[in-house]
């Protein structure tokens, strides 16, 4: 895909969604969920996974949908194809005239513009059954706040010159509906590399028809084959961020590594095979843990389970934070993977539930980063300070920002002071140069805007959680109820103090 497809923004506008009451949040490459616990910040990560897994470029279930949804017998499509036939010979000659290497302009057709809208907004209840099936629900209306009748869900898309692609809503509970914005007439970034078989198609055999008579109904089944390709092409544009793979580890990932080998046996057993299906794969688990589980017991196969990676994302988490490897072992058998980890100077491996518990909370961010993760993808990761001890908490966000500086997209939900501290210095660091940050312990930096802080705040008007950015202050921190929390605990700690003294 482009680079230029996914540049801009995208802001999620959510009401009434969970214990969310009111949220407006634009993903960043780095953005954090910090508040208390039950305020909505898994809620949303995992609202923010299903959107991947349905608009994600690898979703084949989504394209061959789109493509089935355009009906050639349809009065609409009839009424269209004198017109966009003659339109999309402009789109032929313009992808005709990108060359190797270069990122060309196809501009979208009304009809597919028409077309594209005319699908989405008949996918509303497949959108909303992946975002139940990641919850783990039958149907989404329990996602609604309490006493609603509805939650909305926005997406923007706007691109990187500040001009705004259009709004797509989506309304779920009593009602679900699908709404979308697609505009006539917008540029389609066109590689000429990624995009080899939609060129060859074109070429082909659009010019080659164009050249003989055909009837009108050949003419509205190529025409629909062109509008597949087309809107596939445009859905970078229309959906940004959410076409790039998104990885989700959920938390409490130490009893999960534990107890795989028993769970992802119930998994598979119940599971049909790997790929994306609108409904919930097994009533027993959620989607978020059903992906971890599945995506767990492919971890070192062969090309096309294991992803290959341009490098090893997770060695420098091994090297400074766990201090020794992440093994795995295929069982002959089975062929289920069993993990180990191996301390620096050991000859022999430690069976990860002999390891410490900080040890397997971080297994599966290595092995995904190793093996699953690459640049250009997002990883979601719930509270990744959990088991760590403080000093390891600072290092491992010290680690999270490196990735993000090598073009991994993270979101995080955290209660910890340590990591939002150390993420304030990494800000506040890309202030100075080169030289000067090398005489820190860490250099690395993340400036200003690739980083987002979103404080959930629970009130009780409305009751439910109102969703915030948080900016760093004039003190260089990120402020949020921590200090209360401390101060609360000093005022104790004097009062009882001051009550021994008296003698009391």
């Amino acid at each position: 895909m482009s680079k230029k497809a996914v540049e801009g923004s995208l802001e999620l506008e959510i009401t009434d969604f969970g214990p969310i009451a009111r949220a407006k949040v634009d993903l960043r490459p780095l953005t954090v969920f910090v508040g208390p616990s039950n305020t909505g910040k898994s809620y949303l990560a995992i609202l923010i996974y299903a959107l991947h897994r349905f608009f994600g470029q690898e979703n084949d279930y989504f394209y061959r949908r789109l493509r089935n949804a355009i009906d050639p017998e349809d009065p609409k499509m009839k009424d269209l194809s004198d017109q966009s036939f003659r339109n999309f010979q402009e789109i032929v000659d313009s992808i005709e005239d990108v060359s190797p290497g270069d990122i060309g302009n196809v501009t979208l057709t009304p009809a597919s513009a028409e077309a594209l809208r005319s699908f989405l907004d008949k996918n509303a209840e497949a959108l909303a059954s992946e975002i139940g099936r990641c919850f783990g629900l039958g149907e989404t209306r329990a996602l609604t706040r309490k006493g609603r009748p509805h939650a909305r869900i926005a997406m923007r898309r706007r691109m990187s010159n500040d001009s705004e692609f259009g709004e797509h809503t989506l309304t779920l509970g009593r009602k679900t509906e699908f709404k979308t914005a697609i505009p006539s007439g917008i540029p389609i970034p066109f590689d000429y590399e990624t995009n080899t078989f939609p060129r060859r198609y074109f070429l082909e055999q659009y010019k080659g028809t164009g050249r003989r008579k055909v009837t009108s109904r050949q003419r509205r089944i190529l025409e629909r084959d062109i509008m597949s390709i087309v809107s596939s092409l445009l859905m970078p544009s229309a959906v940004g961020i959410l076409q790039l793979p998104a990885f989700y580890l959920p938390a409490d990932r130490t009893g999960v590594m534990h107890a795989h080998n028993v769970v992802v046996s119930a998994l598979i057993a119940s599971a049909p095979s790997a790929g994306f299906r609108p409904a919930a794969r097994t009533p027993m688990l959620s989607g978020v843990l059903a992906d971890f589980l599945e995506q767990l017991v492919g971890i070192g196969l062969p090309e096309p389970w294991q992803r290959k990676t341009q490098s090893d994302l997770g060695k420098r988490i091994e090297e400074s934070v766990l201090k020794g490897s992440i093994r795995i072992d295929r069982a002959a058998t089975t062929d289920y993977p069993s993990f180990a980890y191996r301390p620096i100077g050991w000859n022999d491996d430690l069976a990860l539930a002999n390891a410490s518990s900080m040890v397997s909370e971080l297994a599966p961010v290595v092995l995904y980063l190793r093996h699953l993760v690459k640049t250009g993808h997002i990883l979601i990761v719930e509270e990744p300070e959990s088991h760590l001890h403080p000093a390891m908490q600072v290092e491992f966000t010290r680690q999270l920002a490196a990735l993000v500086d090598r073009g991994i997209h993270l979101i995080v939900t955290t209660h910890s002071e340590w990591l939002l501290e150390e993420l304030a210095n990494i800000v506040r660091r890309s202030e100075l140069n080169k030289h000067k940050r090398s005489d820190f312990v860490s250099d690395v930096a993340l400036r200003p805007e690739q980083v987002g802080v979103w404080l959930f705040e629970p009130k009780s008007r409305p009751k439910g959680s109102i969703v915030k950015e948080i900016r760093l202050d004039s003190t260089g921190t990120y402020p949020t109820d921590y200090d209360e929390v401390a101060e609360a605990l000093h005022n104790d700690w004097a009062e009882i103090t001051s009550q021994i003294g008296n003698g009391s």
